[in-house]
């Protein structure tokens, strides 16, 4: 019961601030900041991807995103995602797949600088030589934070963002495929 309360209390969390958002770009978006003035496509496509290795630990990853611009400030969008753990030890090899979907709001608030919401849905399957295939776990986070749009060209921007990970238990981390509840993000966009 608890655990639906809370799941409750962040998804009226994430709409009562995606409605706000709404609200609060129609009243400013006449003013004139954020993105620059040539980027008129509504249509925003692009994305990050992830490799790194550690130890006895390989990960690599991949999160395609598509969003559309509602105002010059708002964009709401979604992001899919796929990321593979490898660990391998004395007793044997692990395989986590990590496969996830999201849907985001954002608002650029001044020169690139943005706020942003998201709810994810991730589900976890792991393989491994000592445990053979289990079940599917599924694990919903939702982030809030921001970050900075740095533009290259009228329809083009390399995004840094930082987000926090609401759902994330100090613990027990058993709710969140997650490491730590922040969660840092680079990645390229265009606008269409």
């Amino acid at each position: 019961m608890q655990q639906i309360r809370m799941k409750m209390k962040r998804n009226l969390l994430l709409w009562f601030t995606l409605i706000f958002l709404t609200t609060v770009s129609y009243q400013v978006d006449a003013q004139t900041f954020g993105a620059p003035e040539a980027m008129k496509g509504k249509i925003v496509v692009g994305g990050n991807g992830d490799l790194g290795i550690a130890g006895n630990c390989f990960y690599v990853g991949v999160a395609p995103q598509a969003g559309y611009r509602l105002t010059r400030s708002l964009e709401v969008g979604a992001r899919l995602g796929y990321a593979l753990d490898y660990y391998w030890n004395y007793y044997g090899n692990r395989f986590y797949h990590f496969f996830s979907g999201a849907l985001y709001a954002n608002y650029e608030i001044f020169h690139g600088i943005y706020v942003q919401v998201e709810d994810e849905e991730t589900c976890c399957l792991i393989r491994g030589t000592d445990l053979g295939t289990n079940s599917p776990s599924w694990y919903n986070s939702v982030f809030v934070g921001g970050g900075f749009r740095q533009y290259y060209s009228a329809t083009s921007f390399v995004y840094y963002s930082l987000m926090y990970n609401l759902s994330w238990d100090y613990d027990f981390n058993g709710g969140s495929p997650y490491a730590n509840p922040f969660v840092i993000r680079v990645g390229f966009c265009k606008g269409l």
